[in-house]
C-alpha cells in the first residue's frame, strides 16, 4: 500500500510519459525518491510551523523565584493552561522592584502570548520614585485582571532580638546601637517607606536595606543576618513564631492568619493603612477580545479549588476584579502613598 506521501506525490507530480526503457526506469525512480523526500521534508516543516502557533504563553514576574509573586502566577498559570488547553510558564525577571519585567511587558509583541503578573510596588509606586521608569502605565500596558487587593506587608523581628511588640524596638536599638537594619524587598517601596515611618514614630535611626526581592530578605532575615524586615506578610506566615515574630500588619482590619498581632494603625503609626495589590497586565495593543479572553480566564482559574488553596497557604486573600477593577485599585493605591513618599523627603533618581 502506497504512503500518504506517495499518493500526494503521484497528485503533485503525474507521472512522464516517456517510453519505458531501463534508463528511463532508472532515472524516473531517482527522481521520484529525491520528490518524495523533498516533500517530506515540506511536511515536517508544516508541522513545526503549525506546532509554534501554540508556543507557551510567558507570565513575567518581576521578582525571584519562591516569592509570594511567583507562586500566586504558577498557581495560575497552571489552571489557566489547562482551562484554555495551552502552556503557560511563568519567566522571572527579578530586579529594580519589578522594573524590568515591566520594561519587558512593554517591548513584547501584543500578540497576546506575554503577561505580566505584578504587584502595586510596580505599577502604582515606581512612577512617584523613578523620573524615568521607561514605561507609562497608562500607554504602555492593557489591564488584564486583579487578583488580590487586600494583602499586608508586615513587620518582623528576628527570634534572636527576643522582641515581641513593637515597643520593645526603641529599647533595643538603644542597647544595639547602629544594628537597626531593615530588610526591604526593594528600595523605594511601601516597605522601605513604611522603614521611614516607624523610624520617625519610634523616634530611633532605622536604615532600610534593600533587597532583589521578598524571597531573598526573608532568607536573610530567618537566617539572623537582618534583625528586622518589612515586607508582604504572606512571605513572613510561613515562618511566624519560630524563626521570627510578626509584630504589625498594615491594612484597616486585622490579618486573618494573624488574629493577635496588631495593625499599624492600632499602634499609633500613621500611613500604613493601604493593602497590596496584584494585578495581571497584558502589552498596549493587545487585541480586546485576547483581553478578554484573559480576564475570564482569570476569574475562571480563581475560583478553582487548588488556587485558593494557594492563596490560603500564602496567608493572601484572593481579590479577583476585572480590568477597571485593576486599575481602579492602583490609582487609589498611588494616590494614598503618594503624599507619604513626599513628605519622607524622598528624591525620584
Amino acid at each position: 500500500m502506497r504512503s500518504a506521501v506517495e499518493r500526494r506525490i503521484d497528485v503533485n507530480f503525474p507521472a512522464l510519459e516517456y517510453p519505458m526503457t531501463p534508463a528511463t526506469s532508472w532515472r524516473m525512480r531517482a527522481v521520484r525518491s529525491a520528490r518524495i523526500a523533498l516533500l517530506a521534508v515540506g511536511v515536517a516543516a508544516s508541522l513545526g510551523a503549525a506546532a509554534q502557533t501554540g508556543k507557551p504563553v510567558r507570565i513575567l514576574v518581576g521578582f525571584p523565584a519562591g516569592g509570594s509573586a511567583d507562586a500566586l502566577a504558577r498557581s495560575l498559570a497552571e489552571v489557566m493552561g489547562k482551562n484554555l488547553g495551552q502552556a503557560f510558564v511563568v519567566d522571572n525577571r527579578p530586579g529594580a522592584g519589578g522594573l524590568i519585567a515591566a520594561q519587558a511587558l512593554k517591548s513584547a509583541e501584543p500578540d497576546g502570548n506575554t503577561l505580566l503578573l505584578t504587584n502595586d510596588h510596580t505599577v502604582a509606586i515606581l512612577p512617584h520614585t523613578l523620573k524615568n521608569p521607561g514605561f507609562d502605565v497608562a500607554k504602555d500596558f492593557a489591564p488584564v485582571a486583579l487578583v488580590s487587593q487586600k494583602g499586608s506587608i508586615a513587620l518582623a523581628a528576628h527570634a534572636s532580638t527576643k522582641i515581641t511588640r513593637l515597643s520593645e524596638i526603641p529599647a533595643w536599638v538603644r542597647q544595639n546601637p547602629g544594628q537597626a537594619n531593615f530588610g526591604v524587598p526593594a528600595p523605594g517601596s511601601i516597605p522601605a517607606f513604611a522603614v521611614g515611618l516607624l523610624g520617625k514614630a519610634l523616634n530611633i535611626d532605622a536604615s532600610a536595606a534593600p533587597y532583589r526581592g521578598g524571597a531573598p530578605m526573608v532568607a536573610d532575615l530567618t537566617a539572623g543576618h537582618v534583625p528586622f524586615g518589612v515586607t508582604s506578610a504572606s512571605d513572613l506566615l510561613p515562618h511566624h513564631n519560630s524563626q521570627v515574630r510578626i509584630l504589625a500588619v498594615s491594612g484597616t482590619e486585622r490579618h486573618p492568619e494573624l488574629p493577635d498581632v496588631p495593625t499599624f494603625a492600632e499602634l499609633s503609626i500613621k500611613g500604613l493603612d493601604v493593602y497590596n495589590a496584584v494585578g495581571v497586565y497584558a502589552p498596549a495593543k493587545t487585541p480586546a477580545a485576547v483581553i478578554t479572553r484573559y480576564t475570564e480566564a482569570v476569574r475562571t482559574a480563581m475560583a478553582a479549588e487548588q488556587v485558593k488553596a494557594r492563596f490560603r497557604v500564602l496567608g493572601t486573600a484572593p481579590g479577583y476584579g476585572d480590568a477597571a477593577a485593576l486599575t481602579q485599585t492602583m490609582q487609589r493605591i498611588s494616590d494614598a502613598m503618594g503624599p507619604v513618599i513626599r513628605q519622607s523627603g524622598f528624591q525620584p533618581q
